[in-house]
């Protein structure tokens, strides 16, 4: 279900009761952000609005996430259960999601300390990108990423190409751990590169995403005949 779809075809997901948990989840990090309850009016307005409403229990009416604190969430799919008793809400955030400040409500941990979590890989990509992003107000006096940023394109990309050479000799040494650094390494100058270069990396997963399905030897030969690079016969 994308924006502008609301329809009959709702009035399955709410045989069973009239509110049904609704899951939001990151469009771009793959964070789980919060769990609300929708009803069919919220469902509706949420897929003709593009903004993820809610039904609320405790004030026992429509809730457009954001109302008051201004962090909403701006839908982007939405995605049924194979019981069509539950959904999966693709949002991109509009700011902190919790009402503690946290990017996530899952983001406070038992002990009410936020951040005191171990993030699975899926996010750790995202929360780089973002740091690099929030760099580019930093001195570059202090930061080695702000003076990345605020230099010619030519000095991040030639970093890029040295962690390359420098993955590759480890790759060569045999020795594990070694490697992973200079992956690490190599992976942290690349999203720097992409934040200077203007490039953000959902659109690279998007062509990526888009290559699925497609045998590599195929997908080639389908580029170079758009890049016109194409066998001569």
């Amino acid at each position: 279900m994308k924006i502008g779809s609301p329809g009959p075809g709702l009035d399955r997901f709410f045989v069973k009761r009239p509110l049904i948990p609704a899951i939001v989840q990151d469009w771009v990090s793959g964070r789980v952000l919060m769990l609300g309850y929708m009803s069919r009016e919220a469902l509706e307005r949420t897929l003709s609005t593009g903004r993820v409403t809610f039904f609320s229990r405790s004030k026992n009416r429509l809730w457009e996430k954001g109302e008051t604190s201004g962090n909403g969430l701006l839908l982007v799919e939405i995605l049924g259960d194979c019981d069509d008793d539950t959904l999966l809400v693709f949002a991109r955030p509009e700011g902190p999601t919790c009402h503690t400040g946290a990017l996530s409500c899952f983001d406070v941990a038992s002990t009410g300390e936020i951040g005191d979590r171990h993030a699975p890989p899926f996010e750790t990509w995202a929360d780089l990108m973002r740091t690099v992003r929030s760099r580019r107000s930093d001195d570059p006096g202090v930061s080695y990423t702000a003076l990345l940023l605020s230099s010619p394109p030519g000095r991040v990309l030639k970093k890029v190409s040295e962690e390359t050479a420098e993955m590759l000799i480890a790759a060569l040494s045999e020795d594990p751990d070694k490697l992973v650094m200079e992956w690490a390494d190599l992976f942290y100058h690349v999203a720097v590169a992409l934040e200077r270069l203007g490039v953000p990396w959902e659109k690279v997963m998007g062509v990526l995403e888009s290559r699925r399905g497609t045998r590599g030897l195929e997908e080639k030969r389908m580029r170079d005949e758009k890049d016109g690079k194409g066998e001569k016969r």
